[in-house]
């Protein structure tokens, strides 16, 4: 091989490198992929190696939220992408980038089921129903036009996690270094006539009301002018959560699931819709989609979305912080204080109907809250509350899986987020149901002495599936498992660990784990 020459493997990671700015990818590395890995260190891509490819999945997308940039996954053939498939279903679900860089069988027995090791029966296939889009790749030249073409759905469109499959054999091929294939993306932009038309139905508004979805995510500083001038309260999804900060006087935050507030929306005389799905997560009322009275001016990037769920009285197909930004310089301001109230008044209802037996453990988890810190959640009774409860002071600092609903997730994406952000605080809640589903990552988060402190919600099972056997007067079945010691696990992983009894007792142990510098481990015992 010529001194000049790569292999295709480590051209890619060249070219991710050099001309994306990739410094961190996320895998596990086998016989199959290691062309991926040979030259990381010259290109100074930093290899992060989880236990479980479904830990680097969750780890990327959880790194990916905090820096706003793809998570790179670098996984095997076959099972390592099966493996994964989860977490790039759930960053799918909830939009976020993520490229999967994947070996796949050789050449010469791709889909003839000659039995090879890890084959499937067509690799990308498998993947495509979770991605922009999923290709195999046979032919090296075509692999900076595909790299330029995920970019492009990162930063141009709705963003989607993207597989790219490339034989073992291919990868080992000589190359010379790739050069960037320069593709045209431009974001879509809103008509004038229809902004202008928009504008006219805004101002218009008496009781105006702003939902505000992960589209946003990039659009704080544009969504809390548009509010300020409208004097509309905003209602945040999930994804949402600290894209308007909880102290600001109009956000009336993560509570579209309770039914007071969403008849409120559905009898306002105008809604703006931006960058949401109105999901049955967002939701959470039994698959009913909102039935708005009003008008409703519905915003999103994604030309397919823009009429699902609801008929939108005007339709604008753009990104949120133009848009947002073209809107507020028509709008006629007001200043009535009628969104102020109206957005208290929402706060203050998601609270009185919290489950009594969660709010002393939120208030404790609130009062030592850090300002600066990444919260990560799995789903588990605990965490659900805390949608509401907890404050977000800024944008890409609240991490979990609403879209998908998986278990597991919030202590890998808790490390994803602690190596993108190693100086601010990380706190994992996870209930000892779905911790067990990712326990190995324990492992990891030693090895790289994330900062994080882990909540594990111990009900000994699944309380919340429990509850869900006696709503419908079925016998509970596989319900009551338990991890039997946690904190001996805990600290066979060489964490730190605390078990507290009492809210006073966990609001002790979260400031001594939040002044640490080292993983933290508190199990809460729950009645």
């Amino acid at each position: 091989m010529a001194d000049n020459q790569l292999r295709v493997g480590e051209a890619i990671i060249d070219l991710l490198a050099r001309e994306y700015g990739v410094d961190v990818v996320f895998g596990i590395p086998g016989v199959h992929n290691i062309e991926l890995y040979r030259g990381l260190h010259r290109s100074g891509v930093r290899a992060i190696s989880p236990r479980h490819e479904q830990g680097a999945g969750f780890m990327a997308d959880g790194w990916s939220i905090i820096t706003g940039r793809p998570g790179v996954c670098v996984l095997i053939s076959g099972p390592g992408v099966t493996n994964a498939l989860t977490p790039i279903a759930q960053a799918y679900h909830d939009s976020r980038p993520m490229l999967v860089l994947a070996s796949t069988t050789p050449t010469d027995a791709l889909g003839k089921s000659f039995g090879p090791l890890h084959d499937l029966p067509d690799q990308a296939k498998i993947a495509e129903s979770v991605c922009a889009f999923s290709e195999t790749v046979t032919d090296p030249s075509q692999l900076p036009a595909l790299i330029e073409r995920a970019f492009n759905v990162f930063t141009s469109s709705r963003p989607r996690p993207v597989h790219i499959a490339i034989p073992m054999d291919v990868l080992a091929q000589p190359c010379a270094p790739f050069a960037r294939k320069q593709l045209a993306a431009v974001k879509p932009t809103a008509s004038p006539s229809e902004i202008l038309r928009a504008t006219e139905i805004i101002n218009s508004a008496q009781n105006p009301v702003v939902i505000a979805g992960g589209g946003c995510v990039n659009a704080g500083s544009e969504l809390v002018a548009f509010a300020q001038a409208l004097d509309a309260p905003v209602l945040l999804t999930g994804n949402a959560k600290g894209v308007m900060s909880s102290s600001h006087e109009l956000c009336a935050g993560n509570c579209l699931v309770f039914g007071r507030v969403q008849r409120d929306v559905e009898s306002a005389d105008v809604v703006v819709v931006v960058g949401t799905e109105l999901s049955d997560t967002d939701l959470y009322n039994g698959g009913r989609a909102l039935n708005f009275t009003g008008k409703v001016v519905r915003i999103d990037i994604d030309p397919e979305q823009i009429s699902r769920r609801t008929s939108p009285t005007v339709s604008l197909v753009g990104d949120a912080a133009v848009t947002l930004g073209e809107l507020t310089t028509k709008l006629t301001k007001r200043k009535s204080h009628n969104g102020q109230t109206r957005a208290k008044t929402w706060r203050e209802h998601a609270r009185t109907k919290t489950n009594i037996k969660f709010q002393p453990w939120l208030q404790a988890i609130e009062d030592t809250l850090p300002p600066d810190a990444i919260v990560a959640l799995d789903s588990t009774q605990l965490a659900y509350s805390a949608h509401w409860w907890l404050p977000a002071t800024q944008s890409r600092s609240w991490l979990a899986p609403y879209g998908f609903g998986t278990l597991g997730c919030a202590l890998p994406m808790a490390i994803g987020a602690s190596i993108a952000a190693p100086s601010r605080p990380v706190l994992a809640i996870a209930g000892d149901g779905g911790w067990l589903f990712t326990v190995a990552e324990m492992a990891a988060a030693k090895d790289l002495n994330s900062k994080i402190v882990l909540l594990l919600w111990d009900n000994r099972g699944y309380e919340q599936i429990r509850e869900s056997f006696d709503d419908v007067a079925a016998q509970q079945i596989g319900v009551d498992v338990s991890s039997h010691d946690p904190v001996a696990i805990a600290k066979g992983f060489g964490w730190a660990t605390t078990q507290v009894t009492t809210p006073e007792q966990l609001a002790t142990a979260l400031q001594n784990s939040f002044a640490a510098n080292s993983p933290q481990f508190i199990r809460v015992v729950a009645n």
